[in-house]
Parts: structure tokens; sequence; C-alpha cells
């Protein structure tokens, strides 16, 4: 798939990255969903993290109070990709520890209860995104904690990365997991 740059491109993305996780995650079983801790994310830590970052950037695209961005021009996927790498392997392990601890699992909550949080989540992110012209998606700024200022565009195309990022993590930790665990009736 071709890397997104204009406001379709990057909402399909973003639409395809929604169905793309609601499916995995809706495949899995909740004793794989709900494991880890604030210390080490299980897959629905990612989850909750995902749409709470969709929330949070949504509101911030519907106040239409961002502040100018001072060159009014945006990187491409790639250099947001590669920004977004470097900020993450640049900051410490004691501060990503840190950020993470505000993601907590309600006790009550079902996988399909944040399967649908997340789908609505990113739903009302683009149908926010999608009120800006292409022209504003560049003019305007959001901080980001790690990358620091980026315009609206930036931050969608982040959101394309951040999220394929985390899908990718927790597949990789769920694949690993099944691996560890002997087939019924092998050895273990």
């Amino acid at each position: 798939m071709p890397h997104p740059s204009t406001k379709a491109e990057i909402l399909a993305a973003l639409e395809s990255n929604a169905q793309g996780i609601a499916q995995f995650f809706s495949s899995q079983p909740d004793s794989m969903i709900f494991t880890g801790d604030l210390e080490h994310w299980g897959p629905a830590h990612h989850l909750v993290h995902l749409t709470r970052a969709s929330d949070a950037v949504q509101r911030a695209l519907r106040s239409r109070t961002l502040p100018p961005h001072p060159t009014g021009r945006s990187r491409t996927y790639a250099a947001v990709r590669d920004h977004a790498t470097a900020s993450l392997g640049a900051t410490s392990k004691e501060r990503l520890l840190e950020m993470g601890r505000v993601v907590v699992i309600a006790p009550d909550v079902s996988r399909d209860d944040l399967v649908k949080a997340f789908v609505t989540a990113s739903e009302e992110l683009r149908a926010a995104a999608a009120e800006w012209s292409e022209e504003a998606l560049d003019r305007y700024s959001l901080i980001h904690p790690l990358m620091g200022e980026l315009t609206v565009r930036e931050m969608l195309l982040f959101f394309v990365v951040h999220e394929r990022h985390h899908l990718k993590l927790v597949r990789t930790r769920l694949e690993a997991n099944r691996m560890d665990v002997p087939p019924a009736g092998q050895p273990g």
C-alpha cells in the first residue's frame, strides 16, 4: 500500500487500520486480551491507549482553536514515521512507563466493549479530520508528547503509523505467547 499523503488517503488508511484492529482484537480470546499490567501492557492496554489518543485528537480538531504551525508545511508519511521512531528511541524507559501507567483497564469491561469504544473513537477522529481542508491540515499544529509540534496532517499521519505500530506489537507478543504454549497433549 502506498504511503498516504492527501486527506482522503489518510482517512482511508485510518479506516483500514480501524477495521484491521477491530477484526484482530475481536478474534482473540479474553484470556489473551486481558493480560499484562501497568508495567507490561497486555493487548487491552494497547487498545485503550489507542482509543484515548483518538478521543484526545478528535476533541482538539473539533475545538477549532489550534495554533498556526510555524512553517505551514507537513512532512511525508515516511518522515513522520522516522521521526516517531527516533522520538520513541530517545525517550527513557522510565518516561514511557510513567506515561503508560495512566492506561487502566476497568474490571468490568469486556473485549467487545473495548473494541466498540476504539471503533467509535476512530470514527469520530476521522469525522473530525474530514471537516478540515487540505490547506488547513498544514496550517495548524498540535503538540505530541514525544514528537513535539506537528501539523494536523502530520498528527494524522502519525496516527496511521501509531495504530500500525501498536497492532504489530500486540500481534508479535501474542504469536510469541502461542509458541510458548505446547499443543494439547504435549509435555510442557
